[in-house]
């Protein structure tokens, strides 16, 4: 029996690897998010524990240098934070852009996998049919040949 071949099998392979492609900068990019996600709790964390440090230094005598070092950290802190918080935003805009990419490979892998498909049902009939007609014939043939017996 004759083996079905795509003729676009390659362009769909490059579509299939387009589209892990497209998965592994998404997931880059999600872990990128993740990443700074993580760097704003841990900050967060540190200034609510240096703050706690400073409360419990302003108990009795009030150390200004330690309060001025604290404001020194807490406005460098912040101002590290907000860059953060940027870098979050650019981070974000480059998710959408990932998955609108992905969403656009996946729908054109699909696409090409459905004309596949579509053409292996197509290529599936016209084989049936041929084997049909075949089959067809031999009966015929078998049939005349078992006249022509009788007859002679």
């Amino acid at each position: 029996m004759a083996k079905f071949k795509f003729e676009l099998e390659p362009v769909l392979t490059q579509r299939r690897t387009r589209e892990r492609e497209c998965r592994r900068q998404l997931a880059d990019t999600l872990r990128q998010r993740l990443d700074l996600h993580g760097k704003l709790r841990e900050m967060q964390a540190t200034i609510t524990d240096s703050k706690r440090n400073l409360s419990n230094g302003l108990q009795g005598a009030v150390d200004l240098d330690r309060i001025a070092g604290f404001a020194q950290y807490s406005g460098q802190v912040t101002q590290r934070a907000r860059g953060f918080v940027l870098q979050l935003a650019g981070v974000e805009k480059q998710i959408e852009a990932a998955r609108a990419r992905l969403i656009e490979s996946t729908r054109e892998r699909k696409a090409l996998e459905a004309l596949r498909d579509q053409r292996f049902a197509q290529w599936k009939k016209r084989i049936e049919r041929k084997e049909a007609a075949e089959l067809d014939e031999l009966a015929t043939q078998q049939f005349i040949r078992r006249q022509a017996q009788g007859a002679g």
